[in-house]
């Protein structure tokens, strides 16, 4: 019998001892969720409204990946999408070594997200700035190589590098990437992976703070899935689990004031460490139609679901998925990468693909 008929043979066996528990969520929380939970009952606003979203795919080789990263935006006016607008932000490269590969490239995404978030505040300065995720996550989220770099070389690369990267930084492109050379003839072969990392996280965090500078008021970050717990339901599933369980109506969870603490995050980067510390954001959960959504913005929850409002489409709203379909860089489009690069060289998985 092949593995697939074992692990179905399996399931057979533990289909009535393997549950989702709902019945665990206690009628207190449900409860506690409910009182929280304010109806929206407001008209449409009348808002300009830009979104964003990025994408990124790879292929691994023995000893370096090819990447692709990318990010787009898309700018609804009050007459609907501007259809003249095309805004992409985009870069292909070979990482080598192959080491913290997935950290680096996923910054890479964030650091033309951000970017072009910046786009599109300046060319079109929308009522409000749509992105996909969380803000607090993306800022606190650790890094893995921050935990491998020695003291001295965090001061190289904050002392030497970061103060160029920050005269030339560019919105059309990565330029920590810029460095990699140097730091090669800079550094131990050993230590290069690491070091750029540092580099390019720095080059993220200051691509969150221009961000932040200059519209702070009009982003909104919405997270289809959220691990957090601010509302105190004492249980071990997340609020935005319970408020979905407690069947709550189209609305909002009353804001709750979120600074980023160092119980939430030990330590930033000491030329980040006061700025990121003094940032607070509302975060509350909404229902749109049928979903619950966590919600991360300085923006008032009526305005926001007003604001929204006309947008929806299947419960999202729709400026998000449009530029969630433009970006996405399928398996097809990283083969075809691959192929116009004319990159023939052995993955490792030969004998087993």
């Amino acid at each position: 019998m092949s593995i697939k008929g074992y692990l179905i043979e399996l399931a057979e066996k533990k289909k009535n001892s393997i549950t989702t528990d709902f019945e665990t969520i206690s009628l207190e929380a449900i409860g506690k969720a409910s009182e929280l939970w304010k109806e929206f009952e407001g008209e449409e606003i009348k808002a300009t409204i830009g979104a964003v979203d990025g994408s990124l795919n790879k292929k691994e080789f023995l000893g370096f990946v090819v990447f692709a990263v990318a990010a787009s935006s898309v700018f609804f006016n009050e007459a609907g999408k501007n259809e003249e607008r095309e805004s992409y932000n985009i870069d292909i490269d070979v990482l080598k070594p192959s080491e913290y590969s997935d950290s680096r490239i996923r910054l890479f995404m964030g650091i033309l997200e951000i970017k072009e978030l910046l786009k599109l505040y300046k060319e079109e300065n929308p009522d409000i700035m749509l992105i996909d995720g969380s803000i607090i996550g993306d800022i606190i989220r650790p890094v893995s190589f921050t935990f491998q770099i020695e003291d001295e070389e965090k001061e190289y690369v904050e002392n030497c590098l970061f103060p160029e990267l920050k005269e030339t930084f560019s919105l059309n492109s990565i330029n920590s990437k810029v460095f990699h050379e140097k730091i090669i003839k800079d550094v131990k072969p050993e230590k290069y992976p690491v070091i750029a990392g540092y580099l390019e996280y720095l080059e993220y965090l200051l691509s969150i703070e221009k961000l932040l500078n200059v519209a702070e008021g009009k982003i909104v970050a919405i997270s289809k899935r959220s691990s957090s717990k601010i509302y105190n339901f004492n249980s071990i599933m997340s609020d935005i689990f319970i408020f979905q369980m407690a069947d709550v109506p189209p609305g909002y969870s009353n804001p709750v004031k979120v600074k980023i603490s160092p119980e939430k995050k030990y330590r930033f980067p000491k030329i980040f460490e006061d700025y990121f510390r003094k940032r607070k954001i509302n975060v509350f959960f909404a229902k749109f139609t049928t979903d619950v959504y966590k919600i991360e913005t300085n923006l008032q929850p009526e305005k926001v679901m007003g604001a929204l409002k006309g947008t929806i489409v299947r419960n999202y709203p729709y400026p998000l998925k449009l530029a969630h379909d433009s970006v996405k860089i399928d398996n097809h489009t990283m083969e075809k990468i691959i192929s116009v690069l004319s990159i023939h060289f052995r993955t490792g998985r030969e004998g087993v693909d």
